[in-house]
């Protein structure tokens, strides 16, 4: 099942962390098309191009025999695994299951659509002159940090909440399953989770941040059904808890909502309705804090739902 379930998402966080993961050296254009996923035991002509491409990639296969250079197979056997798992440690993908999936799949079309730069025709060398001291060099100016979007920073910080959660899910899944008690349709839903977070990581690539966002929650959603149909959520006598954090995480979201409100005022954007959604935000705060003095937990869960939504919108406004 952990196998199963857990997947690529395990590995999102390395793409979602640092476009840096995703802006390799330039390389050679792609020949493959994989449109599914390729694992121990998996028999198709997309095995035979990864191969084609490990060898030539310098991840090389097997160094004679089936699976060499040249005597390359539909077999996706042992050799083939131990080659995508260095390949996959190699490119920043955690954890190198040697499963080619999802994640991977994303890697290579980056790794192999990257367009070399063209050469610069070299400079015809000027004419000797009478030589001149030479100009002190200019210091180098220090790249720039490419901005980000509130929509940016909000996807991700909710695509790497699903994967946590998917995780911890996951782990209560096989408790579940070992104990023998009911598992529900928690095996479906975490699967739908699982898709969902996929689409969130391929949207995130595409820079289509709404779009991520929506799945991400959307993954959010199915894990908190799986984890009910385990015993596992809201009512599995954990609310107060829940909503201590849930009181705790809308608090810290103002506060950084507030960093940035401040830092885009000195920078001369007009924050004035950034700054009423963060009053508005402040206001619920409090009730959800009275809420919980009244032990009342679905209202703070609510409550704390409805900051979060204010302090997305006031960082849309910046």
């Amino acid at each position: 099942m952990r196998t199963q379930l857990l997947g690529q998402s395990a590995a999102l966080a390395v793409l979602i962390t640092g476009a840096a993961a995703m802006l390799p050296a330039p390389a050679q254009a792609a020949t493959c098309t994989f449109i599914s996923n390729l694992e121990l035991g998996t028999e198709s002509e997309a095995v035979r191009c990864l191969q084609q491409y490990l060898n030539s990639a310098g991840f090389t296969v097997s160094t004679s025999g089936v699976g060499s250079p040249g005597r390359e197979t539909n077999q996706y056997q042992a050799k083939t695994q131990a080659a995508v798992m260095k390949w996959q440690a190699a490119n920043g993908i955690a954890p190198a299951t040697g499963t080619f999936g999802p994640l991977s799949r994303a890697k290579y079309v980056v790794l192999t659509s990257a367009v070399p730069a063209t050469p610069a025709t070299p400079a015809t060398p000027a004419t000797p002159t009478t030589p001149t001291v030479p100009a002190t060099p200019a210091t180098p100016a220090t790249p720039a940090t490419p901005a980000q979007s509130s929509e940016e920073r909000a996807a991700r910080n909710a695509i790497l909440d699903a994967r946590d959660e998917y995780e911890d899910a996951v782990d209560e899944y096989d408790d579940t399953k070992a104990d023998g008690e009911s598992l529900g349709s928690a095996k479906t839903l975490l699967t739908e989770a699982d898709d969902a977070l996929e689409e969130a990581l391929y949207a995130f690539v595409d820079e289509d941040y709404d779009e991520a966002l929506d799945q991400a929650e959307e993954a959010l959603d199915l894990i908190d059904e799986a984890l009910d149909e385990l015993g596992g959520g809201s009512g599995s006598g954990d609310d107060e808890d829940d909503a201590e954090e849930a009181i705790e995480e809308a608090e810290a979201a103002i506060e950084d909502a507030w960093e940035e409100v401040e830092e885009a005022d000195d920078d001369g954007e007009d924050v004035d309705d950034a700054e009423d959604l963060l009053e508005e935000a402040e206001d619920l705060l409090e009730e959800a804090e009275d809420a919980l003095d009244d032990e009342d937990y679905d209202e703070v869960m609510d409550l704390a739902d409805e900051i979060m939504d204010l302090v997305d919108e006031a960082l849309n406004e910046l």
